[in-house]
């Protein structure tokens, strides 16, 4: 299948998709009282354009594990009919360990993820933050432990890529084992450290280099309104603090046009309309 072609057109129209979800997630965090923050390109795009970059093809929050598993368990009830909210728990064949908000009758088809039997459609991401131990020993232990869950968790989709003969196997050994082990793990390290009062936090799901240094706790909790596409949500108090870190202390400009392009590489998108 070949790569999906985006257009001026269709890029607006997925992130149009995608603000809808926004607005949902921010309806039923405010009903309930649930803490969030815009994550990454999103919270950028907020504050360098007034919501989308224009180029952005996704929409991404975070939460603190506790607001996190109140939010998962709300939505068994609250979201919308329109969507669907997708975990391992809620999909059998979604590998990932954290959530998305899925929108039924639509069609997102990743390229390379062509075998997945999870469930897919356009969607927006919710990274939940677990605490990141401030011992150096626990915290490399930590990291490690996550990389390895996560790299199982991906071997599905490693397997089958064809770079690298030591890449392709290393995915294609993990790949013989259960993925349940992959969430286990992150389970047993997101309970391991729970009740840590400590500095940083991070999403155990994802292996950027911010995600290893970790987040300042307080960016989760102390948080302010902000106006994205015309709908109020929330960020950081600390925008500035949040955005350097992720993005360095030039955030404000853009990138040369040639790198202006979608983060995602799609071979297919239905809009089911």
């Amino acid at each position: 299948m070949k790569k999906f072609d985006y257009t001026e057109e269709n890029l607006r129209r997925l992130q149009m998709a995608e603000l809808e979800m926004l607005k949902e997630l921010d309806r039923i965090c405010r009903k309930h009282h649930i803490g969030y923050i815009l994550d990454g390109g999103t919270l950028l795009g907020a504050v360098r354009h007034g919501g989308f970059i224009p180029w952005d093809d996704d929409v991404d929050v975070r939460m603190l594990r506790k607001d996190y598993d109140r939010f998962c368990s709300i939505c068994q009830k609250e979201l919308s009919q329109k969507y669907f909210l997708q975990t391992y728990q809620t999909d059998p064949g979604y590998r990932w360990g954290y959530a998305r908000i899925l929108k039924n009758g639509t069609v997102y088809k990743r390229k390379g993820q062509h075998r997945m039997t999870a469930r897919n459609g356009i969607f927006i991401d919710i990274f939940p933050d677990d605490n990141l131990p401030d011992p150096l020993l626990s915290r490399k232990l930590c990291t490690c432990l996550s990389w390895l869950c996560r790299k199982l968790l991906y071997s599905e989709v490693g397997a089958l890529n064809k770079k690298s003969f030591s890449s392709w196997l290393g995915f294609n050994i993990l790949n013989m084992f259960p993925k349940e082990w992959g969430h286990r793990g992150m389970e047993f390290l997101s309970r391991k450290y729970r009740h840590m009062g400590t500095e940083k936090v991070r999403c155990l799901a994802w292996g950027s280099k911010e995600e290893t240094g970790g987040f300042l706790r307080r960016w989760d909790v102390e948080t302010r309104d902000i106006q994205f596409e015309g709908l109020t949500v929330r960020a950081p108090q600390d925008i500035e603090g949040f955005l350097t870190y992720y993005f360095g202390p030039d955030y404000m400009t853009p990138p040369p046009e040639d790198k202006r392009l979608p983060r995602h590489t799609v071979n297919y998108i239905g809009f089911g309309e």
